[in-house]
């Protein structure tokens, strides 16, 4: 997915801590799905579950965020420049000082937060008109503290992914949902009562997030790196870092801060209940997004800034391409196959109990207004983490920062008319707006520009190809089939052999270096 050449050690590292996070990420995903059925058919797409993902926004985006690699991306760099100008016991300095940073930005932001939080519910006390805004406070006051471990965590990969040690980050996400799962199970097993088993399960949301973070620790202590952070008032190189830390992680959250924006204005806008449509339809977009676009640009950044720390920019551009072809070749056949099979997928994961066959037809069409996404925000993050390799911020901040607004706006404009699937169609065009502002500034950076339209149709082929080949299976298999998800898995097996086929004619370099991947 990055890799520089056939025989380059550097780009089979990242290629192969790609697929490493893709298997792990396959399995968070795989485990997921199970908890959103068992949460979907537990409450259904009632208000009271509404208030809980939305209280979950905040946290959420932190996980997503820096739990999906940025972090590391806006890290890695200023490991490694210390690494090789001053020696590893720098760089592992570097990092003990960034977690005492960390520590105490993240105590006050959440003692702040909290103060905001149950101050604002005591004043709604009074009214009971207010009641689903205090109940989602109350949620929000629960889950808020899940912030510092899963930043601290995320922190942790930073060194991990340096070193190729990509399995403990990627296991994080897989023991959050196996927490979640057990819980949930748990809960719902011992109360009848859906508030009860939201309040109890903010608390396994809590234990999962430290979980994770003990489980970094132990990776940390097998490499040798310091678990425990240093205190320092005055450090030059973290403080060069930090003022980097801001522009570098608003780059590269544009997704998930227009995301949390949809999940507001959604509830706002369409209902009350609303939100819990465009919560799941990004649930699933994340199948894709993880397994393919994050895996890739996790396992290409060491690469990126190891060349950058050395000033080899051919080599960094010749990455760079390769990453962003290839990845986009990926990740737009499995867009298109998830759009064709979409709703007999999703009555086979989601329609269950309380969540009926009207919620699958409106979760359907906001799924297929997400998916177009996917191109972009794979561009843009591998464009996001060459421009920070190179220690460039700024730019990939202003065009994150210019697409949140034109999503606000979209939002404000769509949703009266379109409903739930109006939030894709303007996270697609404020996504495309970032992506196309990062494109044309590559030369600035004294890099070619990775994606050229004359190369488009030979990338997208094998998803139309593949695409084509699910939606005919479809059609052509009988109604009744003697076992559920029958349709769903040959349709799938279809596209997959197509797809497989047309990369392995239309793109063998790609198809060579993924089967020897694999094969290692």
């Amino acid at each position: 997915m990055a890799a520089v050449s056939e025989n380059d050690g550097g780009g089979r590292h990242a290629l192969r801590g790609a697929l490493v996070m893709s298997v792990w990420t396959l399995i968070s995903r795989v485990l997921g799905f199970v908890r959103d059925a068992l949460m979907l058919s537990i409450f259904g797409a009632s208000a009271g579950q509404g208030a809980f993902l939305l209280a979950w926004t905040v946290p959420n985006l932190f996980r997503k965020v820096l739990g999906e690699g940025a972090v590391s991306a806006a890290v890695q760099p200023a490991l490694m420049k210390a690494e090789v100008e001053e020696g590893e016991d720098c760089a592992k300095a570097l990092f003990a000082s960034f977690q005492g940073f960390l520590v105490v930005m993240l105590v006050v932001v959440v003692a702040i937060g909290e103060l905001v939080i149950w101050g604002w519910r005591s004043q709604l006390e009074a009214s009971p008109e207010n009641f689903d805004l205090r109940r989602t406070l109350f949620f929000s006051g629960f889950l808020l503290p899940y912030v510092i471990p899963i930043c601290l965590c995320a922190l942790c990969a930073a060194p991990q992914n340096l070193r190729d040690h990509f399995w403990r980050p990627a296991l994080a996400p897989v023991m959050l949902n196996a927490v979640w799962i057990l819980g949930l199970w748990v809960l719902a097993s011992t109360f009848d009562y859906n508030q009860a088993i939201i309040e109890g399960l903010c608390v396994v949301v809590l234990v999962g997030g430290f979980l994770q973070w003990a489980l970094q620790w132990a990776g940390l202590h097998d490499m040798g790196w310091p678990v425990k952070p240093h205190f320092q008032k005055h450090d030059v190189r973290r403080n060069r870092a930090i003022r980097a830390f801001a522009p570098a992680l608003l780059g590269m959250a544009a997704l998930q801060i227009n995301v949390a924006i949809d999940q507001v204005l959604v509830r706002s806008l369409v209902s009350e209940s609303a939100n819990n449509y465009s919560f799941y339809a990004n649930r699933m977009l994340h199948l894709p997004l993880a397994l393919v676009g994050i895996a890739a640009m996790t396992g290409s950044m060491p690469l990126f800034s190891k060349l950058a720390t050395q000033g080899k920019l051919k080599e960094l551009a010749t990455a760079l391409t390769r990453g962003c072809e290839s990845t986009l070749l990926l990740i737009c056949a499995a867009g298109i196959g998830l759009g064709v099979i979409a709703h007999p997928l999703l009555t086979l994961m989601f329609q269950h109990g309380e969540f009926t066959a009207d919620d699958i037809n409106l979760l359907t069409p906001t799924l297929r207004a997400y998916l177009w996404v996917l191109p972009f925000a794979i561009i843009g993050g591998m464009l996001t983490r060459a421009h920070q390799s190179l220690s460039s911020y700024r730019l990939p901040a202003i065009a994150a920062a210019v697409s949140i607004p034109v999503n606000l706006l979209l939002d404000v404009i769509l949703l009266p008319r379109m409903g739930v699937p109006g939030a894709g169609w303007a996270t697609t065009a404020s996504m495309a707006v970032q992506t196309v502002i990062l494109l044309f500034s590559m030369s600035a950076l004294g890099l070619t520009r990775p994606v050229h339209l004359r190369r488009l149709p030979g990338i997208l082929l094998p998803g139309i190809l593949a695409g084509a080949a699910a939606w005919l299976s479809l059609e052509l298999l009988p109604q009744n089939l003697p076992m559920p998800g029958l349709d769903v898995g040959l349709a799938v097996l279809a596209g997959g052999m197509v797809g497989a086929v047309a990369t392995w004619k239309t793109r063998p370099d790609d198809f060579r270096e993924l089967i020897r991947a694999l094969r290692s």
